[in-house]
């Protein structure tokens, strides 16, 4: 709630007003560390770091549980290049609520900040192999891997690398098998389909297009591009 506040306030370019709403709460509710949160986010948004990390720091002195501090912590440290910290806040606040993509998508930019993007891989891998690890976890790192894959897929496309393409979609296809992501293996034969086709490879594109219409039967796309094959 009190993040939509602040996004609200922000909205409408009155994060002044903003802080002092939280300001007057805090002053009832001193010990409340959703708005302790709330006001450090606003002096983050306003790009005043110091403040931000103070305030987001006594949120968590009042509940080391607040993922949503514990993750804006991480973009303050994130500002400051404190990488290994970044890491460390953001895998707690996935720990406490993993299935907030926010938080997923927040640790892919700092591993690209760090220069190593493929580190969403490794902890996808790690997690999979570890027993009895909560399955919203690794769907959540399995998602976030996939969303890295497809722009990296987009990449090699504008390049024309097309087989390279066709592999990056193949992985996704495994990672959506292994978390369970029927929903989104619909746009990934689709999308190996065109690819195919685009090979001019009939039986693949036929046999991926046919497998969009087996998750969805009303797929009128697929249903077009399997009529226009023959």
């Amino acid at each position: 709630a009190f993040r939509g506040l602040v996004r609200a306030y922000k909205g409408m370019d009155r994060l002044d007003d903003g802080e002092s709403w939280v300001e007057s709460y805090l002053a009832g509710n001193p010990d409340s560390s959703p708005a302790l949160y709330a006001l450090g986010y606003i002096f983050y948004l306003k790009e005043d770091m110091k403040r931000a990390e103070e305030l987001l720091n006594k949120a968590l002195e009042l509940d080391a549980n607040n993922a949503l501090a514990l993750n804006n912590l991480s973009a303050v440290l994130l500002s400051q290049k404190s990488y290994v910290q970044a890491v460390n806040l953001v895998h707690k606040a996935i720990r406490v609520n993993p299935k907030e993509p926010m938080f997923f998508s927040n640790l892919e930019t700092i591993y690209k900040r760090m220069g190593d993007p493929d580190l969403i891989v490794t902890d996808y891998n790690f997690y999979l192999k570890e027993e009895g690890e909560d399955p919203d976890l690794i769907r959540g790192y399995g998602m976030a891997v996939g969303r890295s894959l497809r722009q990296s897929s987009f990449r090699l496309y504008d390049e024309g690398h097309l087989d390279q393409t066709i592999l990056k979609w193949v992985e996704i296809e495994r990672i959506y098998k292994e978390i369970d992501h029927k929903a989104g293996l619909v746009p990934v034969y689709f999308s190996l389909g065109l690819l195919h086709e685009e090979k001019d490879d009939r039986q693949n594109a036929k046999k991926y297009f046919n497998r969009v219409l087996m998750l969805n039967p009303l797929h009128i796309q697929a249903k077009e591009r399997l009529d226009d094959l023959g």
